[in-house]
């Protein structure tokens, strides 16, 4: 910006005034080409990331050609890179400062669900994006790689991460969950863009259960059932209590837990009552429904069921009020002229390991949807939106 000091202005002449013009008139193109760049930047970022097959276990070879790709991008900055590897699935550690204690951790994963060949090959129309993780997530991972090299060509105190993992679809628990409890990275505030679509703000996130049940009965002819004890009407009568204690949500404003029956083995012949059987159940649960007490509530209907736990995953709580998501909500606000919406999602995500921790989680997508979908897509420009939130975010930051 140029300044005149002690200038008579009715002394200009039209040759100040033309020179004036000429000065100023780059300076605003320069403005609106720098957001044309961002678009193109990213556009090609995502191209690039998509064509990676990050699909476990099928393609372990993808995952270290994306983590490559990934720290070529950054050859020529001064970020620091830690690279980390928890039972065979990579992750990044890009940072501004070389420290484990940031201000702000933006989080991302690589790791797409299986697609056909064609989805790993961006396509556009109209501004839309199609492909394998556009929205699930490298399109934001795009984003946010990108806010990292600008940071690199500024001299910031405020200390700024971005975790890259690769195990997300499989729970996360090599991936984000290890960097925070093995490693010990920490923060002020978690910004998780994998979920809440068209800027929503997800407040809540279900947790997950796994069980695998098995019901011991006693054989015996089909022709004579009452020489026997049927294992698999054993687990009827259980989902039948399930069912009843805890009704299936309606649809996805019904904030309840759910659980859902996904497989059932049992008997070896049609003819014969069956004396062992298991039902393995998927069972998201809202935070107000413990673990501790589902597991106790199907115990105490037959205490002789055998309950092997399969999986868990934490519900993800974290407080709108909280003043670092205050912030974050007034930056939205600002730039997308409108109030930001707060929800409740079903899923679950990498943003429960920071709430297990009791730091502040931001989770919100930019427009885009259909993930895990053969039509899965994203909004360029909502892209290059998120990033100017991010950007006015991180200036406006007060830690």
């Amino acid at each position: 910006m140029i300044f005149f000091k002690n200038i008579n202005l009715r002394k200009i002449n039209y040759g100040l005034i033309l020179i004036s013009m000429c000065l100023i008139i780059p300076i605003s193109f320069k403005l609106l080409s720098n957001k044309k760049a961002d678009s193109e930047n990213i556009l090609e970022i995502v191209s690039n990331l998509i064509s990676f097959k990050t699909v476990y276990p099928n393609n372990p070879e993808e995952f270290t050609k994306c983590a490559n790709y990934i720290k070529n991008h950054f050859k020529d900055t001064n970020l620091h890179i830690e690279e980390f590897e928890f039972n065979g699935s990579p992750s990044l550690v890009i940072s501004n400062h070389k420290t484990k204690n940031f201000d702000i951790i933006f989080c991302g994963h690589i790791d797409v669900v299986p697609a056909p060949d064609n989805l790993f090959k961006i396509k556009e129309d109209n501004g839309i994006l199609y492909g394998r993780g556009v929205s699930d997530m490298k399109g934001q991972v795009a984003v946010m790689m990108q806010i990292m090299k600008d940071l690199s060509q500024q001299k910031i105190e405020k200390k700024i991460a971005l975790f890259l993992t690769s195990d997300e679809e499989r729970g996360g628990f090599n991936g984000t969950n290890k960097l925070l409890n093995e490693e010990n990275y920490s923060c002020k505030v978690a910004i998780v863009p994998d979920g809440g679509f068209n800027y929503n703000l997800v407040i809540e996130e279900k947790g997950v259960l796994q069980i695998k049940i098995t019901a011991k009965g006693k054989s015996s002819h089909a022709s004579e059932p009452w020489n026997g004890n049927n294992a698999i009407t054993k687990l009827f009568d259980l989902y039948a209590h399930i069912n009843s204690n805890f009704p299936s949500p309606k649809n996805q404003n019904d904030w309840k837990t759910s659980f859902n029956v996904g497989k059932i083995e049992g008997g070896d012949s049609i003819n014969k009552v069956p004396n062992e059987a298991s039902m393995y159940i998927d069972i998201r649960h809202i935070h107000s429904d413990k673990m501790e007490n589902i597991t106790n509530f199907i115990k105490n209907f037959d205490e002789s069921l055998n309950i092997e736990i399969l999986a868990i995953g934490k519900s993800f709580k974290t407080n709108e009020n909280n003043t670092y998501i205050k912030q974050y909500i007034d930056v939205c606000e600002s730039l997308l002229n409108r109030k930001i919406d707060i929800i409740k999602l079903h899923c679950a995500s990498d943003g429960r390991f920071f709430t297990e921790k009791n730091i502040p989680c931001i989770m919100m997508n930019p427009e885009g949807g259909n993930i895990h979908c053969d039509d899965e897509w994203i909004n360029l420009k909502s892209l290059s939106k998120l990033k100017e939130i991010y950007e006015s975010y991180i200036e406006n930051f007060i830690g």
